[in-house]
């Protein structure tokens, strides 16, 4: 399992510079966000099973709901990742703006891996794939290669759903997205020790009670992999604006 001690210093706080990606040039571009006064609440998992959804006075502001699983899977975000490590990328143009015609044959290191985080219980829900990979100056020669499900990387998973053997919006697709939230956002609705506990729990098709209530007081108002991925889901993009020096190729 990771360390989920995550210290704030590396942490990405709203309106924080993050320093582009190695090699990149870097360009000052502010990524818009909407804002708790907005539709949606961010609010914790024990509020939102409390039914609790009014700030009393006094309360800490709100907090952010973090970015979507598109913002991750964009390769020119990886210098947003912080605590957790994206792929390497074979005979990919520099500083992508998105997926374009990229396929696990451009992986050719998976990162932080699924496995890593939440075990079997995310492995379990992944399948093998494989193909050919072309030579690359970036990872030598190439040829055919498997993708096991315990090998999976989070980008991989979030990149290319349906190969990993998933669906785009299925419970593990937007755990992934939460748990690179709760390390660079220091006011994410979730810890990162809650988002491996949920995950361990909802991936094995169990209940989810937040770790500050008991599952008495949790009762049938616990977090089911439906209602968890509506819960997180509705909260991307609020309070989530990022000043990001990215990679361009301009």
């Amino acid at each position: 399992m990771p360390d989920t001690g995550t210290s704030e210093s590396v942490r990405i706080s709203r309106r924080r510079l993050v320093r582009g990606a190695a090699g990149g040039v870097g360009v000052m571009m502010a990524v818009s966000a909407k804002t708790a006064l907005g539709t949606n609440i961010c609010q914790s998992p024990s509020a939102m099973v409390s039914g609790n959804t009014s700030p009393e006075r006094g309360a800490p502001p709100p907090c952010s709901g973090g970015r979507s699983p598109g913002f991750w899977r964009n390769p020119q975000h990886f210098n947003a990742w912080i605590g957790a490590t994206p792929p390497t990328l074979r005979n990919v143009k520099l500083c992508p703006t998105g997926l374009g015609g990229m396929t696990p044959a451009n992986i050719c290191a998976q990162g932080t891996t699924a496995f890593e985080v939440w075990g079997a219980a995310a492995s379990n829900h992944l399948a093998s794939y494989s193909g050919t990979a072309e030579d690359s100056v970036e990872c030598g020669s190439g040829g055919p290669f498997t993708i096991n499900p315990e090998e999976w990387g989070l980008w991989g998973i979030l990149a290319f759903p349906k190969k990993a053997g998933i669906n785009e919006g299925d419970l593990l697709w937007h755990l992934c997205a939460a748990y690179l939230n709760s390390l660079a956002f220091e006011d994410y609705a979730l810890t990162t020790a809650q988002v491996i506990d949920a995950g361990m729990a909802l991936l094995n098709n169990q209940n989810w009670c937040p770790d500050a209530m008991s599952e008495e007081a949790c009762g049938e108002r616990a977090f089911t992999p439906s209602s968890f991925v509506s819960y997180i889901s509705g909260m991307y993009d609020i309070n989530a604006d990022l000043n990001i020096e990215w990679c361009t190729s301009k």
